[in-house]
């Protein structure tokens, strides 16, 4: 068992009930349910992947769209800078920055819009969340699986 990343696409309406909405997109892969087929993928999750937060584009930092979860997976307060966020829209977030520091985008896991779980060897993930539409949620998770 390991603790990973997982990028997680949502839709723009999401964000009134993100834990909801994580929930159910998540459901399919939980490796405690009993849903057919069985794709069991994650046993543990949580918002926030400490170290590997998304870069904010500049201006943007203040935006209450942004998701910043206060607490580690610890339950320890965690401190955020400004420029940095757990997800957001899309359009948001500074991927181009964030290539150029070789913080690379690319996660270990990326549940699609689509509902589909990727691999980081499976997809050309870049590409993948440089053409969402900018209102798209992405979210950056910790998970155990």
């Amino acid at each position: 068992m390991a603790n990973e990343m997982l990028t997680v696409c949502l839709p723009p309406d999401a964000g009134s009930d993100l834990r909801a909405a994580l929930v159910a997109a998540l459901a399919p892969y939980d490796m405690n349910g009993t849903h057919e087929p069985y794709q069991g993928e994650w046993d543990q999750w949580r918002i926030g992947r400490p170290g590997a937060e998304f870069m904010v584009v500049p201006g943007h930092e203040g935006d209450p769209r942004l998701i910043r979860d206060t607490t580690s997976f610890r339950g320890e307060a965690r401190a955020w800078v400004p420029e940095l966020c757990d997800g957001g829209p899309r359009g948001l977030l500074d991927f181009a920055a964030m290539r150029a520091r070789a913080d690379a985008v690319t996660t270990d896991h990326l549940l699609t819009l689509e509902g589909a779980w990727a691999y980081d060897y499976t997809l050309d993930m870049d590409s993948y969340l440089d053409e969402l539409p900018p209102d798209t949620l992405v979210v950056r998770l910790r998970i155990h699986c």
